[in-house]
């Protein structure tokens, strides 16, 4: 496998690329599923079913999706995977039916554990030795611009045409992105294949960032999944598309406002802002009532964002050898899976009793939870692993 001194080589850019369209198009449906399931006559309490599939699916299949990457050829299984997920885009318009959108979530979660894990680890395996921590941390602002940018694009083309419109707009994203990753064209000798073993397909030392995160996605996938609907009941339906553009925004000042000291391994602080940050902005949706409001929570939302997504996942593969990245990364993103899929399932059952805006402002329990146990182990933790794996 060639290397390079340089963070930005031709295949780190392409798969950056890629990463953002897909992340864009699996986080574009998240928030048109709800209104869809409306459309076709789904009920509050089945559309929570039909959004929390795909993360059951993803959960289980996540360590099958470590063993592939660890054991096969990178590329070429990201390759098969990204094609097989493109397509579950023209299922949603094909079968428009509780069941067979229950089934087309359980694929879409087996699939896109592949693909999710798979272009960090190549990312990863197309930097400098010496600079792997830096660029991921670089990468993985894919995830919180492609997570912010992709409802946006969703939401907008499925107010302004149609939901079958929305389902088409994305399935034309990802076979761009297919073809990105296409021109990669990255070489890997010879893997010797082990025998799967489910003990290997968890990578043990990522677990405790993994937990951590996990808290920390419960008010995202809450958010994610539900501004529309909430937007609907406050008479804020056109503020919504702002409301994403705003997201970016956050991410955005918090990627050029905050990198240096992430470069600079100041992640304490960093932490300590983003989650106060984040918990004032979840609690400020009790008095949710003007557009204003919203776009300011929406930026805040992404400015925290903005920071821990990046900060933690630069704390998995700066902390992990080159030959288990497929399988660490594959465990650290099940945070995203089962945070996600809380966050998406508590809000359903949540909006039928106390209603969305009490409901948003309690997930922000979770961000205080995440907070003690990032204080009393994962940062120690984390420094404990580097010094480590810099004496070995």
């Amino acid at each position: 496998m060639e290397q390079t001194e340089k963070i930005w080589n031709r295949k780190f850019i392409l798969l950056f690329i890629t990463n953002l369209l897909v992340l864009a198009a699996f986080y574009a449906s998240i928030p048109i599923i709800p209104i869809y399931c409306q459309e076709i006559g789904i009920t509050w309490s089945k559309i929570g079913i039909v959004l929390t599939a795909m993360s059951v699916a993803t959960i289980l299949f996540r360590p099958i999706a470590g063993y592939l990457l660890d054991n096969f050829n990178r590329y070429h299984v990201y390759l098969l995977f990204l094609a097989l997920f493109c397509l579950s885009f023209p299922s949603f318009i094909a079968f428009p039916l509780f069941g067979a959108l229950i089934v087309i979530r359980l694929y879409m979660g087996a699939v896109y554990s592949v693909c999710g894990s798979a272009t960090m680890t190549l990312a990863s395996d197309v930097l400098p030795v010496t600079k792997i921590t830096e660029g991921i941390s670089r990468f993985a602002f894919t995830v919180s611009i492609g997570m912010a940018v992709g409802p946006y694009v969703g939401i907008q083309v499925q107010n302004n045409m149609s939901s079958k419109a929305s389902f088409l707009t994305i399935f034309g994203i990802t076979v761009v992105a297919l073809i990105c990753v296409a021109c990669c064209r990255i070489r890997y000798p010879k893997v010797e294949r082990k025998k799967f073993s489910f003990k290997d397909t968890i990578h043990v030392s990522a677990l405790p960032f993994m937990f951590n995160m996990m808290f920390l996605m419960i008010p995202y996938g809450a958010v994610i999944a539900y501004s529309s609907i909430l937007a609907q009941e406050k008479g804020l339906t056109p503020f919504l598309p702002y409301f994403y553009i705003c997201l970016v925004a956050g991410m955005l000042t918090s990627k050029l406002s905050t990198q240096k000291m992430i470069d600079a391994a100041k992640h304490r602080v960093l932490v300590y802002i983003s989650l106060v940050i984040l918990i004032i902005t979840m609690a400020s949706y009790l008095f949710l009532s003007t557009g204003v409001h919203m776009l300011i929570a929406g930026y805040f939302f992404g400015l925290g964002y903005g920071i821990l997504q990046p900060l933690f996942q630069s704390f998995v593969t700066g902390t992990t050898p080159a030959p288990k990245r497929g399988v660490a990364n594959a465990t650290y993103m099940l945070s995203y899976d089962v945070g996600i899929g809380i966050g998406s399932l508590l809000m359903g059952c949540l909006q039928e009793t106390i209603g969305l805006p009490t409901g948003f402002a309690l997930t922000a329990i979770a961000y205080v939870i995440g907070g003690i146990i990032y204080i009393i182990h994962v940062d120690g933790y984390y420094h404990k692993l580097r010094h480590e794996l810099h004496h070995q």
